[in-house]
């Protein structure tokens, strides 16, 4: 049985499915996790200003700090995420539910 609390199930630009294991991670965003992973996602501006880093949420949005680490400067659509500073809120770490949430990246 796994011991994560919360992880991202992240399908990249090539289709290729990635699990993010987010528990530990509070204060981080989608993107810096994938890095510490060695998973390549898209970005570029690292601060919600540009569409590099756009994912669609497939499951479990509402698991989402949309801004965790920086406040959005662009807008998106209700079902996308900005990963670059895009997190998990800190009440889902402390539920100890088993939180798998699901994204796509579109770029």
């Amino acid at each position: 049985m796994s011991t994560w609390n919360v992880v991202i199930t992240v399908k990249d630009i090539e289709w290729k499915t990635h699990l993010l294991d987010m528990t530990g991670h509070e204060e981080k965003s989608i993107i810096d996790v994938a890095e510490e992973n060695w998973i390549e996602l898209p970005y570029s501006c690292r601060s919600g200003a540009c569409f590099s880093c756009c994912a669609e949420v497939t499951k479990w949005k509402e698991h989402l700090d949309l801004e965790k680490t920086g406040e959005a400067l662009i807008d998106v659509e209700d079902n996308e995420c900005l990963t670059c500073i895009c997190g998990i809120k800190k009440e889902v770490f402390t539920s100890g539910e088993q939180v798998e949430i699901e994204i796509e990246m579109l770029n």
